[in-house]
């Protein structure tokens, strides 16, 4: 089988940006016209000349985008091209020179990373080999020696580290594709190499050895504020730990960022590293130590717009906490929703066209959002009340209407999801009755439930619908009654299937009720219908043979209520053909004289 490489470095470097400069930009646009036209081999050919001129002009942006070009047509062209690929970007990282190489090098380190992606169910089944069974094809390797090789090229793409971190992303717009402001928070190639490595030391997978020297997250000093973190001497016995890599990372990254005039790519590595501490360590109050880091940066920012990011993250974990509110076990988290919606609002006011306002923005439009649904019993009895489960959020009332509808428009109601359909299907049908209700809202912005009553109803199919009453929302949810006081009882036999019919109301069987049947066989055919008389208990069958009965209906009348009970079915009948029955006698020795007792 061919396992293709998606070249991670293209969350890098996505390669359909057209805002190439001359010389290159003609060139680049007749490459797009030979791919879009199906002719890789003739595009590849106009790449390799770009690659040439790269070369000469030592352009290393467009010599790193031919390079990525030429791998991706090889994986086109040639079978097996994997270890080509490979071997040829460690080619060119051997004849480059700083910074392509480091580049380069970040880039094959994660094609490795996403090699194990693909193929991880493969590599647990591996025994680690003392050395590598073939140094160069990668697809022989075991776990530790792959994780090893990926560790290596990342170290080595941030060598030079002073080289890079002078290094700004201007000069390589043309292999970058940009969001807004993204060079605010990434504005060195140093900050695009490292943050790479870190999705690859970030990572669970951190159990692929197990030392008895195991580095763990277990010290609340890493919680420390940016400035303490930077000063922190991290070491341990467990020089594979991916998370004891990551944290050297954060920390480099957080003392190239403390002497920026502006703290933005400062702030944005400091919460990401806190996240990750939160998310990795072990000790029991890890979320209260976060939270605490997490005000104090924000307090020592207070003045600068940076300091809603940090508001933006503590309402985030406040929403994650809402989510486990329970009236009896978790009380304390009702209000959660509200501090965060209070946060929000405070950093949008503060700061209206900040990060942090729109991220804010986006969370407080959660918090808001209305929700509802209702619950209830399919069938009622005629002319009694009964009770249906509304559960919302955000809402103060809710319009009802109830709609009286057949058994066929239930079914073709069942069929329809969308949303749109669904109303211009309601509008169809006629209001039996309708009525408003109250509902109870604290304003703490969580999920509530109240049981409301259904009216009483006469016998018949009825469609009931909730809604907001605001002629503007969209917002509604439904759930189709049946209403009758007959109910239908299965017995399931080895030749025949049987059912009763009887009054739901106190169980009497309803017998001269009259049954009219109709199913498909075996998943194919017309529909076949037939009639039936219950008995004096209320009974009627259905004799089984080697058919399949499906899509079964059953239309009961008795004197003025009618009731149908669809999806229904019958397995077919089994013969047995076997003539003997096998006894089997089982011997039990008790020790235990208590056992007499």
């Amino acid at each position: 089988m061919k396992y293709y490489i998606t070249f991670a470095i293209i969350i890098l470097f996505p390669l359909v940006n057209s805002a190439q400069t001359n010389p290159y930009n003609d060139l680049w646009k007749k490459v797009e016209k030979l791919e879009n036209g199906g002719l890789p081999k003739s595009a590849l050919e106009i790449v390799n000349q770009i690659a040439n001129q790269a070369k000469k002009d030592k352009n290393t942006p467009q010599q790193i985008k031919t390079l990525l070009f030429q791998s991706k047509y090889a994986m086109t062209l040639e079978e097996d091209a994997q270890l080509k690929v490979m071997a040829d970007f460690k080619s060119e990282i051997e004849k480059s020179q700083a910074p392509t190489k480091n580049v380069l090098e970040n880039m094959l380190a994660t094609m490795y990373w996403q090699y194990f992606q693909q193929n991880r169910y493969r590599f647990y089944d591996r025994t680690n080999t003392v050395s590598k069974v073939d140094s160069t094809d990668f697809q022989t390797w075991d776990l530790q020696t792959l994780f090893d090789e990926i560790h290596l090229h990342y170290q080595k793409s941030l060598e030079n580290t002073a080289l890079l971190q002078q290094i700004k992303l201007d000069g390589y717009s043309s292999i970058l594709m940009e969001q807004t402001g993204s060079k605010l928070f990434r504005p060195t190639l140093y900050d695009l190499l490292a943050h790479n490595a870190l999705e690859f030391y970030k990572s669970d997978e951190n159990s692929i050895t197990q030392p008895a020297y195991k580095f763990q997250l277990d010290n609340p000093s890493f919680f420390s504020n940016a400035t303490a973190f930077s000063k922190l001497n991290m070491t341990s016995q467990d020089s594979s730990s991916l998370q004891l890599h990551a944290l050297k990372l954060y920390q480099s990254l957080i003392v190239f960022h403390s002497k920026d005039a502006e703290p933005f790519a400062l702030v944005d590595v400091d919460i990401d590293r806190l996240k990750f501490v939160k998310q990795n360590s072990v000790f029991p109050d890890k979320d209260d130590v976060y939270l605490k880091t997490m005000n104090a940066s924000s307090k020592q920012w207070r003045s600068h717009e940076v300091s809603g990011l940090y508001d933006f993250e503590i309402a985030s974990f406040y929403v994650t906490q809402a989510q486990e509110y329970d009236s009896k076990t978790r009380p304390e988290m009702q209000w959660k929703n509200k501090d965060a919606l209070q946060l929000c609002e405070a950093v949008i006011k503060d700061f209206p066209k900040s990060k942090g306002a729109e991220k804010c923005a986006v969370l407080k439009e959660f918090i808001l959002q209305t929700s509802l649904d209702i619950l209830s019993e399919s069938i009622f009895p005629i002319k009694q009340e009964g009770l249906m489960l509304v559960t919302y959020k955000n809402l103060n009332a809710l319009d009802f209407k109830i709609y009286k509808m057949s058994a066929s428009d239930a079914k073709r109601l069942q069929e329809i999801y969308r949303e749109d359909e669904q109303l211009a299907f309601f509008k169809k049908l006629e209001v039996q009755t309708s009525f408003q209700s109250k509902l109870k809202n604290e304003l703490d912005y969580q999920t509530h439930r109240i049981e409301l009553a259904v009216p009483k109803l006469n016998n018949g199919y009825y469609l009931i619908v909730a809604s907001k009453p605001d002629a503007a929302s969209k917002l509604f949810a439904f759930a189709t009654l049946q209403i009758t006081n007959i109910g239908l009882v299965n017995i399931s036999g080895p030749q025949q299937e049987r059912f009763q019919i009887i009054d739901r109301t106190n169980g009497k069987p309803l017998s001269n009720a009259k049954v009219k049947l109709s199913y498909k066989m075996n998943y194919n055919g017309s529909t076949i219908s037939e009639v039936k008389t219950t008995d004096s208990n209320g009974e009627f069958a259905i004799n089984k043979d080697t058919n399949r009965l499906i899509d079964l209906s059953i239309e009961v009348t008795y004197q003025n209520d009618t009731a149908v009970f669809t999806n229904q079915y019958v397995n077919p009948y089994y013969k047995d053909n076997s003539n003997q029955q096998n006894e089997t006698h089982n011997s039990f020795l008790f020790t235990d004289r208590s056992i007499y007792r």
